[in-house]
């Protein structure tokens, strides 16, 4: 079933939700506890994560061993440094985002082309190379993100962080895709004619 006709269930909006308002969670967050206690909030938020991945009909998903090494790197980090820990979880995610399209690249199809397929169905060999080309874009993307957002969790403030992590990053995505979008029309207007 593609994608976008799963149902969603309730737990997992809310996760989506709690995921995309992290940064702004963490910021204040951070006002009234100490790292230990959101760090210790963010190790139980993944922890749910992964027992509601697992527990989906269909047995062990990719997303599962995304889930299992953002987990590990988080708790490895958090034994170092707790406010490092807690402001990593973005880059941890740029990079597993990453790692997924540039495996995918290994295995194919690339994730750019199982979307297209599942979307506008059978797929001629100049929008497979296209396909090709968008996921790996994708994965320069995710790379550079992850480079900025551990900069802002090394040597910005909390305040630089918050607002590159929970807006600005966002905004470079809501870029990507409309600029991707914007492409894919001019391309596929100059192959109709």
């Amino acid at each position: 079933m593609p994608f976008w006709r799963r149902k969603t269930r309730l737990p997992d909006l809310l996760l989506v939700l709690i995921s995309l308002a992290y940064p702004f969670v963490v910021y204040f967050g951070l006002m009234r506890f100490s790292p230990l206690v959101v760090g210790a909030a963010l190790v139980a938020f993944l922890l749910l994560r992964l027992l509601l991945q697992r527990g989906r009909r269909g047995g062990a998903r990719p997303e599962t061993g995304l889930y299992l090494f953002i987990l590990g790197a988080v708790v490895l980090l958090f034994l170092l440094d707790q406010l490092l820990a807690v402001k990593a979880y973005p880059v941890l995610i740029s990079l597993s985002f990453a790692a997924l399209f540039g495996y995918s690249l290994l295995k194919p199809p690339p994730v750019i082309e199982r979307i297209a397929r599942a979307m506008e169905g059978e797929l001629d060999a100049h929008a497979i190379r296209y396909t090709r080309h968008v996921t790996e874009a994708w994965v320069i993307f995710f790379l550079l993100n992850a480079a900025l957002s551990l900069w802002t969790a090394l040597y910005a403030s909390l305040e630089i962080w918050t607002l590159y992590n929970g807006l600005i990053s966002y905004l470079l995505i809501g870029g990507m895709f409309g600029g991707e979008y914007l492409l894919r029309q001019f391309v596929k207007r100059r192959k109709a004619g």
